[in-house]
């Protein structure tokens, strides 16, 4: 049997990040892509989908405070995927089905993340990884659709 890869319509369209985040157990945050992270979310009405965020206007490396050179992880720069998607409304639950993506591991493999969609603000947490105290957690606005130009 064929999987329906057709998202319903509340997702289709073109989502601006708000924010991105690790939430810990302990219910503290941490900010692997920086304070100000930036990135689009475009889904169609198909299911097809390309996701993107980015370390907002920072380095890929800094100084610490004893004045040594440290590299960003290549997680902490960007998260970048595109395929299908399909969503659950009965169990709050997005599935990405991912063609390609930055992090070669996730190269297609299949991830279910929970997701509460309250208007036109989303947001889902991915799982937290072996070795982690934390899920990472991704807030996504709906872009206001652009207004037709008026002719004169």
């Amino acid at each position: 049997m064929a999987t329906d890869y057709r998202v319903k319509p509340s997702l289709e369209g073109t989502w601006t990040l708000k924010a991105a985040y690790d939430l810990h157990k302990d219910c503290s945050k941490s900010f692997g892509f920086g304070p100000a992270p930036a990135g689009t979310l475009l889904v169609d009405h198909a299911g097809s989908y390309s996701l993107q965020i980015y370390r907002s206007n920072r380095p890929t490396s800094a100084t610490d405070a004893e004045g040594r050179q440290i590299d960003f992880k290549p997680n902490e720069i960007a998260s970048t995927h595109y395929g299908r998607l399909s969503l659950d409304p009965a169990s709050h639950t997005v599935t990405f089905h991912i063609e390609h993506a930055y992090n070669l591991l996730w190269n297609g493999t299949v991830q279910v993340r929970p997701y509460v969609l309250s208007g036109d603000e989303l947001s889902y947490q991915v799982p937290a990884q072996p070795g982690s105290d934390a899920v990472a957690v991704s807030v996504w606005q709906r872009a206001k659709p652009a207004s037709p130009a008026s002719d004169p």
